[in-house]
C-alpha cells in the first residue's frame, strides 16, 4: 500500500514538473507566428481553385480542363475591380470626386458582368448545369442566405446576427422589398 501511494505521489510530482517545462516554450511562440506568413496571391488563387474543384466534385479529366480556365476567370475578375479610393477622408471628397467614384464602381461591375458572361460560355463546354450554378452562385439570393454564410465574419459584424432570418430587423435591404 505504501509503495502504491509513494508511486502515485512521485508520478504527480513529475507531472506537475512537466507543466512547468511546457510553459517555458512560450518565448518560441512569437517566432512561430513570424514564420507563419500571409499567403501570396498565387497561393490564395490555388486554394480557391482547389476549394472549387472539391465543391464541384469533378473527375481528373474535367479538373484538368477546368483548373486553367478557372484561374483565368479569377484573374480576369480581379482585373475588373475598381481602383481603391486613395482619399482616406471621404467626408472631404468633392461632389465630382464622389460622382466619379460611383461611376467607376458602375463600370467595374459592368466589366465583371461581361467577364462572367464570357466565361460562362467557356465553362459550358467543361461543366454541367449544376456545376455552372455553383461557380456563378451569389452568396445571398432572394433574401435567403446560403447555409455556409451563417457564420461568415461579415454577418458577425452587425449588432443583430443572422438578421436576414428575422423579420423584425429593419436594417436588411432584402427585407425592405
Amino acid at each position: 500500500m505504501k509503495t502504491r501511494l509513494m508511486t502515485l505521489v512521485v508520478m504527480m510530482a513529475v507531472s506537475m514538473g512537466s507543466f512547468g517545462l511546457m510553459a517555458q516554450n512560450t518565448p518560441d511562440a512569437p517566432a512561430q507566428k513570424r514564420a507563419k506568413q500571409k499567403p501570396t496571391p498565387e497561393q490564395m488563387m490555388d486554394r480557391h481553385v482547389k476549394m472549387m474543384e472539391k465543391k464541384l466534385v469533378m473527375d481528373d479529366a474535367t479538373a484538368a480542363k477546368f483548373t486553367p480556365l478557372y484561374k483565368e476567370y479569377l484573374q480576369a475578375m480581379k482585373d475588373c475591380r475598381p481602383a481603391v479610393c486613395k482619399n482616406d477622408k471621404k467626408a472631404e471628397m468633392t461632389d465630382a470626386e464622389i460622382e466619379k467614384a460611383i461611376q467607376d464602381r458602375f463600370d467595374a461591375r459592368q466589366k465583371m458582368l461581361d467577364v462572367q458572361k464570357k466565361y460562362f460560355n467557356k465553362f459550358k463546354g467543361v461543366l454541367n448545369a449544376k456545376q455552372l450554378q455553383k461557380v456563378f452562385q451569389q452568396p445571398c439570393m432572394d433574401g435567403k442566405m446560403k447555409p455556409g454564410m451563417k457564420n461568415h465574419k461579415m454577418m458577425k459584424r452587425g449588432d443583430k446576427q443572422n438578421c436576414m432570418n428575422r423579420p423584425e430587423c429593419g436594417k436588411c435591404p432584402m427585407q425592405n422589398k
